[in-house]
C-alpha cells in the first residue's frame, strides 16, 4: 500500500519538478580557439535593449540562471571576445563558443552622466579598461595612464615616496583637469591615491562633451568608474601581491678628490682678472702635496652619494578582494595596503597607505534598486625634518676631500669643509627630527533608482554623497651637534645646527597642523531610454545637483627645552598659533543638467547637452552660467552604398562637436564685493606699550563683475575600422578659445587711493592641435596580439592681452605677446667650440673682453652687427610641457602566457639646468659632479693655458671657468632638447592551468614579472628627460632641479582567486 502512495506522490510532484527545471537555464561557455572553459564570462537575459538579470560563469565555464518570462534572448560576452546572442526558445540548456573579438564598436564608454557604445559616440572621448590600466605597476594611478590615452600629457617629475608628483593635462588645456569618480567630482590628489585594482574603466572627455560639468570642465574631465559586484550566485576571493625594487634613473655622481682639486685649480688659473693666479703655481687652489695622499692611496676620497643613498629601495602592494552576489544583492569589497621605502641609507623616508572600498547593489523590490558605496584611505608620509631638495643639493656640492666623521669617530659627524649641514645628519631623523604627514579620508555614497511603471525606460534616481578629509601634520625640528677635530691639540670643537636664532638655548621645536575639510553632494535625476519603431533610439536625462564645500585649518608651534615631541611640553615664549586665510572655504553650488542623445538606426547621431551652473563664490548677478554642447555624427559605413562597395570598411564615422565650458579658478573663497582690509600680522603691525599689535593691509578695489573663464570648444574627427577591427584608427582636430582670463588694467591710479586695481576678466587665449590613433588587432590560432600607436600635438597662443604699447618694431617683436604663441624661449644660437688659438684670433665677431681659450663656446651673430650680445637673442625653443606626445602599446597572449608593453614619448620639450647641474664648482669651493670632468683641458695639467703651443684635449664642456651663453643670455647649448622615448612598462605573465589548481581549491593563479621605466632613449645630456631642470618642461621653480629622482622599478607579483 505504501508503494502505491509513493507512486501517486511522485506522479503528482512530477509536473512541479518539471516546471522547476524549466525555470532554470544551464550551460557552458568555452573559447572556440582552444575549447577551454572561460571563467567570469557574462551571461545576461534580455529582450532588445532591456536587460533583466545576469550571472557569471565559474572556473569551469559553467553557469546557471533563472529564466524570466519577459526575456527572449541570452547574451554571452567576455572581455576581448565577440559577444554571442542566442534565442531562448524554451531551451533549458544553452552552450556558447566565444571567438576572440577584434572590433571595439560595441564597447561601452562612460561619458558625462551616462554611457554610450563606441559606435554611437559623437564626442572626443578616449577610454581604457582597468585591465589595461594595471599592466603598468606604479604607486600613482596617474603614472599608470602614461602613453595609453591620446591627448593626455603626463610628466612624472619625482618618485619621492608619498609625494605623487606628476604633471597632467588634457590637450594642453591646463593643469589638474576635473576628475569624476562614480559621478562625483574629485581632484587629482584623490585619483592619484586610488587603488588601481578597484578601477573598472577610465574615460577622458576632451571636447565640448565635458560641458555638462559646467564651470569646472574647461581643462577637460577624467571619468573613473569603480568595480561593482557581479551576479555569480557565489563569491570569489582574490588576493594580489606586487613586490618591487626601485633604482634611481640618471642621477649625477660626485667627482673624487683628485678630480675636484684639478677642476678647482683650472677654475682659478682661468681667472684672467688675476694674472698671477694662473702663472704662479703657489697661488693655485691646491698644491701638488695635497694631491699626493689621494694618488698614493694613503687617503680615500669621500663618496657622499654612496654615504647617503642606497642603490635599491623596496616597495610592496597587497590587495584582498571579495566579489559576488545574486540577482537581488551584489557586492564588491577591497582592502589594500601599500608601502614604499626611499633610497635614503638612513631608512628615515618612507610611505604607507591603507585603503578600502565597498560597493553594494541591491534590488529592494521589482524596479527599485539601491546602491551603497563607501571608501576611504589613510596614508602616512615620513621623512627627516629637512627640505628633501636640500639633501640632493648638499650631496652634490659637498667636497670629496671633506670627511664624514671628525677624526674618523662615527659618533662625531664632521663640519670642517662641509658646505652646509652634514648630509648624514640631515637624513637621520634621530638627529635632525622628523616630518610626519598623515591624511585620512572617508567617502560615502548612497543612491536609489526606481523604474517608473508603465513607462518603459523611465527611471528616477536620487543620490547623496558625503566626503571628509583631514591632514594631520607634525614637524619635529631638533638641533644637533657637529664636530671638528684639531690634530695639534687633539681636541674637538663643536657647532650646534638647527638651533633657533633667538638665542634661547632651546633644543628643538614642534609644530602641529590640522587641516579638515568636508563636502556633500545631492543629485536628483530623471532619465528616459527607449527605442521607437526599432529605429529611433532616444536617451535623455534631466538632473539637479546641489553641492557644498567647507575647509578649515590651523597650526601651532612651540620651542622645546625638554626632550619631548608634544606641544604641551613646549614653552609659551615665542609660541605661534596661526590660521591660513587662503585655506578657508565655505561655498556652495547648484546646477541643472540636461542631455538628449538621439540616433537613427545607429547611423545618424545627434547629441545635445547643457548645464546651468551657479557658484556662490562669484558676486550676485554673476553667479550663474549656461554651458551648452551639441555634437553630431554620421556613420557612412552603415549606408547601403558603402556596405555594397566597401564591405571591408566595417566602420566609418564623421563627427563634430561644439560647446561652451567654464573654469571657476578665477573665484576666491568669497565674492570680491567689499572695500576693506585684511588682517596681515606677518607684514604689518606696530609696537604699543611693548606689545606687538597686528596691522591690516588694504584689499584691492572690488570688482562686482568678476566671473568665470569661458571657453568655446570645437572638435572635428573621423573614426574608421577595417575588417571588423583588424585595423582601426581615428583623427581629431581641436580648437579651444578662452575669454575672461584675469588681468589687471594698465590704468594708473594715485597712491592716495590706498588700494590697488582689481583683477578683471580681460585677456583671452587659444589652444589648438590634433590627435592620431592607429590600432591593429588579430588572432592567429592560439596567438592573439594587438598594436596601438597614438600621437597628439598641441599649441597655446595668446589672444588679447593687457600690455603697454610697443615703442618701436623691435620692441613689438621682442617684448609684446598679444596674438603670439606662448612659451617662446629666447636665446642665442650656439655654433660650436673654438678648436685652437688660430680660430680664436681669426674669428670675425667680437667675443668680449678677451681671455678666450680653446674649447670656449662661440655663437651666431644673429643680427649681423659684429657683436655677440643680448640683441642676438631670438626664439630657440619652447617652455612648458611637450608640444608632441605619443604612446605605443603592444600586447600578446599565447595559451596561458601574456605579454604587454607600453612606450611613452615626447617631442618639443626643453630644459635648461641651473646651479650644480650647469656649472662646475658653482658654489665657490664646493664639490661638483663627474659630468664636468668631460671638458676641454691641457694635455699637460701644468701647461700655460694661454700659450698658443699648449696641446689641448677636447671635451663636451669648455675649460673649467667658462660658462655657456654670452652676456648672460641662454643659448642652444644649455637649453637642451629633452625629447625622449621611454619603455614605460613591460609585463610578462603566466596563468597556471586549472587542471593543476582545482584539486587545491584555487580557481585561478597568475604570476608575472614586470618593469617600469626600464629603457630610455634621449639626446639629453647627463640627466633624466622627465626630471625637472632649472627652467623649462614641468618645472615649477628653481629648486625643482633637486627634486627626488625618478625611479626605474623591477616587479614580481601574483594574483590568486579562490
Amino acid at each position: 500500500m505504501k508503494k502505491i502512495y509513493y507512486l501517486i506522490f511522485i506522479l503528482l510532484a512530477l509536473p512541479f519538478y518539471s516546471q522547476a527545471q524549466n525555470n532554470v537555464i544551464k550551460g557552458r561557455v568555452i573559447d572556440s580557439a582552444t575549447n577551454k572553459p572561460i571563467a567570469q564570462a557574462s551571461v545576461v537575459l534580455q529582450t532588445g535593449d532591456k536587460k533583466f538579470s545576469g550571472t557569471l560563469t565559474n572556473e569551469n565555464g559553467e553557469y546557471t540562471i533563472k529564466t524570466n518570462d519577459s526575456a527572449n534572448e541570452i547574451v554571452f560576452s567576455y572581455i576581448g571576445m565577440s559577444s554571442v546572442t542566442e534565442q531562448i526558445n524554451n531551451r533549458s540548456v544553452i552552450n556558447a563558443k566565444l571567438v576572440a573579438g577584434l572590433s571595439s564598436l560595441n564597447d561601452v564608454v562612460v561619458v558625462g552622466y551616462g554611457t554610450q557604445t563606441k559606435a554611437t559616440l559623437t564626442g572626443a572621448v578616449s577610454s581604457i579598461s582597468g585591465k589595461e590600466l594595471v599592466t603598468t605597476k606604479n604607486e600613482n594611478v596617474v603614472n599608470m595612464l602614461s602613453g595609453k590615452i591620446p591627448g593626455l600629457r603626463i610628466t612624472q617629475t619625482s618618485s619621492r615616496p608619498g609625494a605623487y608628483e606628476s604633471s597632467i593635462d588634457i590637450r594642453g588645456f591646463g593643469a589638474n583637469p576635473l576628475v569624476v569618480v562614480d559621478g562625483v567630482p574629485r581632484d587629482i590628489g584623490y585619483f592619484s591615491r586610488m587603488n588601481a585594482q578597484d578601477i573598472e574603466s577610465v574615460s577622458v572627455l576632451k571636447d565640448a562633451s565635458a560641458a555638462v560639468y559646467g564651470m569646472r570642465s574647461d581643462n577637460g574631465v577624467i571619468l573613473v568608474t569603480t568595480k561593482k559586484g557581479t551576479n555569480t550566485g557565489h563569491y570569489d576571493i582574490q588576493y594580489t601581491v606586487n613586490r618591487g625594487w626601485q633604482q634611481f634613473l640618471h642621477v649625477p655622481h660626485n667627482v673624487d678628490a683628485v678630480q675636484y682639486m684639478t677642476l678647482a685649480n683650472e677654475k682659478k688659473s682661468h681667472n684672467f682678472a688675476n694674472f698671477l693666479d694662473y702663472s704662479n703655481p703657489n697661488n693655485l687652489a691646491f698644491l701638488p702635496s695635497q694631491f699626493t695622499p689621494y694618488l698614493d692611496g694613503s687617503k680615500q676620497s669621500t663618496d657622499w652619494y654612496d654615504a647617503v643613498f642606497v642603490n635599491t629601495a623596496p616597495q610592496v602592494q597587497h590587495n584582498l578582494t571579495i566579489n559576488g552576489g545574486t540577482n537581488k544583492l551584489r557586492f564588491y569589497f577591497d582592502l589594500g595596503y601599500q608601502s614604499q621605502q626611499s633610497s635614503l641609507r638612513s631608512g628615515d623616508m618612507n610611505y604607507h597607505k591603507w585603503d578600502f572600498r565597498s560597493n553594494v547593489d541591491a534590488e529592494i523590490m521589482k524596479g527599485l534598486h539601491a546602491t551603497v558605496s563607501i571608501d576611504g584611505y589613510m596614508d602616512q608620509q615620513y621623512q627627516p625634518n629637512t627640505d628633501i631638495w636640500a639633501i640632493y643639493k648638499d650631496v652634490w656640492i659637498e667636497r670629496p676631500d671633506a670627511d664624514i666623521y671628525a677624526n674618523g669617530d662615527p659618533t662625531k659627524l664632521n663640519f670642517y669643509q662641509i658646505k652646509s649641514d652634514n648630509p648624514i645628519a640631515m637624513t637621520d631623523a634621530d638627529m635632525t627630527g622628523y616630518s610626519k604627514y598623515i591624511n585620512r579620508e572617508f567617502n560615502g555614497r548612497a543612491s536609489l533608482s526606481y523604474d517608473i511603471p508603465k513607462v518603459d525606460g523611465l527611471t528616477a534616481k536620487a543620490m547623496y554623497y558625503y566626503h571628509f578629509h583631514e591632514s594631520d601634520n607634525t614637524d619635529y625640528h631638533k638641533s644637533f651637534t657637529l664636530y671638528q677635530y684639531d690634530s695639534i691639540t687633539n681636541t674637538y670643537s663643536t657647532s650646534v645646527r638647527h638651533q633657533p636664532t633667538d638665542g634661547s638655548g632651546t633644543l628643538a621645536n614642534i609644530q602641529r597642523g590640522y587641516y579638515p575639510s568636508y563636502s556633500d553632494l545631492f543629485q536628483l535625476s530623471l532619465s528616459y531610454k527607449h527605442t521607437f519603431l526599432n529605429v529611433h533610439n532616444i536617451d535623455a536625462l534631466v538632473l539637479f545637483e546641489d553641492a557644498y564645500d567647507n575647509s578649515d585649518n590651523f597650526y601651532a608651534s612651540r620651542d622645546l627645552t625638554l626632550n619631548s615631541e608634544y606641544l604641551f611640553a613646549g614653552s609659551a615664549t615665542n609660541q605661534i598659533g596661526f590660521q591660513d586665510k587662503n585655506g578657508l572655504a565655505d561655498h556652495s553650488s547648484h546646477a541643472l543638467v540636461g542631455k538628449l542623445d538621439y540616433n537613427f538606426k545607429g547611423k545618424y547621431l545627434l547629441d545635445f547637452g547643457f548645464r546651468y551652473d551657479g557658484e556662490s563664490r562669484f558676486p550676485a548677478g554673476k553667479r550663474f552660467g549656461f554651458f551648452p554642447t551639441v555634437s553630431a555624427g554620421w556613420r557612412l559605413s552603415e549606408e547601403s552604398f558603402m556596405k555594397k562597395n566597401l564591405p571591408q570598411l566595417t566602420n566609418l564615422k564623421l563627427r563634430a562637436s561644439y560647446g561652451k565650458t567654464g573654469n571657476d579658478g578665477t573665484a576666491n573663497n568669497y565674492p570680491d564685493i567689499y572695500t576693506g582690509y585684511t588682517i596681515d600680522p606677518n607684514n604689518v603691525g606696530y609696537v604699543f606699550n611693548g606689545s606687538y599689535i597686528a596691522g591690516v593691509s588694504p584689499l584691492a578695489i572690488p570688482n562686482p563683475d568678476k566671473t568665470w573663464i569661458t571657453s568655446k570648444m570645437f572638435d572635428v574627427g573621423i573614426d574608421a575600422e577595417l575588417w571588423h577591427g583588424l585595423l582601426s584608427g581615428s583623427f581629431d582636430w581641436f580648437n579651444r578659445h578662452r575669454d575672461g582670463l584675469l588681468a589687471t588694467a594698465s590704468a594708473v591710479i594715485p597712491g592716495t587711493v590706498g588700494a590697488s586695481l582689481p583683477q578683471q576678466n580681460l585677456n583671452s587665449d587659444r589652444t589648438f592641435g590634433y590627435e592620431v590613433v592607429l590600432t591593429h588587432r588579430n588572432t592567429i590560432g592560439q596567438l592573439s596580439y594587438n598594436v596601438g600607436v597614438q600621437m597628439s600635438a598641441t599649441r597655446n597662443r595668446n589672444g588679447f592681452l593687457i600690455e603697454s604699447p610697443a615703442g618701436n618694431s623691435y620692441d613689438q617683436w621682442r617684448n609684446r605677446n598679444s596674438n603670439r604663441n606662448t612659451g617662446i624661449w629666447w636665446g642665442q644660437t650656439y655654433l660650436g667650440q673654438f678648436q685652437s688659438y688660430d680660430q680664436i684670433y681669426n674669428y670675425p665677431v667680437a667675443i668680449g673682453a678677451g681671455g678666450a681659450v680653446p674649447g670656449d663656446y662661440y655663437y651666431e651673430d644673429w643680427n649681423g652687427d659684429g657683436v655677440i650680445d643680448g640683441n642676438d637673442v631670438h626664439p630657440i625653443a619652447t617652455y612648458g610641457l611637450p608640444l608632441y606626445n605619443y604612446g605605443i602599446t603592444l600586447g600578446a597572449s599565447w595559451k596561458d602566457i601574456d605579454l604587454s608593453m607600453t612606450f611613452q614619448g615626447a617631442k618639443g620639450v626643453y630644459y635648461k639646468y641651473t646651479e650644480t647641474l650647469a656649472e662646475p664648482l658653482s658654489f665657490g669651493d664646493a664639490g661638483t659632479m663627474t659630468q664636468f670632468w668631460d671638458r676641454w683641458h691641457p694635455a699637460d695639467p701644468n701647461a700655460d693655458i694661454y700659450d698658443p703651443s699648449t696641446v689641448w684635449v677636447p671635451g663636451y664642456y669648455a675649460y673649467t671657468g667658462t660658462l655657456p651663453g654670452a652676456g648672460g643670455a641662454s643659448s642652444t647649448f644649455e637649453v637642451q632638447n629633452a625629447s625622449y622615448l621611454r619603455m614605460k612598462t613591460i609585463e610578462l605573465g603566466y596563468t597556471l592551468p586549472q587542471s593543476l589548481l582545482k584539486h587545491i581549491g584555487i580557481k585561478e593563479l597568475r604570476i608575472y614579472v614586470s618593469g617600469y621605466n626600464l629603457l630610455t632613449f634621449t639626446g639629453l645630456h647627463d640627466m633624466d628627460p622627465e626630471h625637472p631642470g632649472g627652467e623649462g618642461g614641468a618645472v615649477g621653480n628653481s629648486v625643482d632641479t633637486y627634486k627626488y629622482p625618478i625611479n626605474k622599478t623591477y616587479n614580481i607579483g601574483a594574483s590568486v582567486r579562490f
